[in-house]
């Protein structure tokens, strides 16, 4: 790999404290989700009056995936990131000292800026 003028090792760049921030938050929410679907599951599999269909872990793995994919794809500046992260973060606004929060680091200058053109801003050079 080349030092200089490698899309890859820009890839490979740690990206800018908001990107990590919003990217974090999103996975530890997947992560949640897969932990607690988890121990719903051990905990209840054996309980003949509690019973969970396939359809509750599909949706369950469902949205764990989804905030999963939205921590990555934002990680990697990929364009359709910052809207899936808009959309996942609508579960944070009800709490409104965290939610708020999350939106406004998403609408700062370098979040925004990850997202053009992978993550470097637009100059008159480019």
């Amino acid at each position: 790999m080349r030092a200089s003028g490698s899309g890859l090792v820009h890839l490979m760049a740690r990206p800018p404290q908001s990107v990590i921030t919003v990217a974090r938050v999103h996975w530890v929410v997947g992560s949640v989700i897969v932990v607690s679907t988890l121990l719903l599951h051990s905990a209840t599999h054996n309980l003949p009056r509690i019973q969970f269909g396939p359809r509750t872990f599909m949706v369950a793995g469902g949205l764990a995936a989804l905030y999963l994919l939205a921590g990555t794809l934002v990680w990697f500046g990929a364009p359709f990131g910052r809207v899936l992260s808009r959309i996942c973060s609508l579960l944070y606004l009800p709490r409104a000292n965290f939610g708020s929060a999350i939106w406004e680091t998403m609408n700062s200058p370098e979040f925004r800026a990850h997202f053009v053109r992978g993550g470097r801003p637009r100059t008159n050079s480019q």
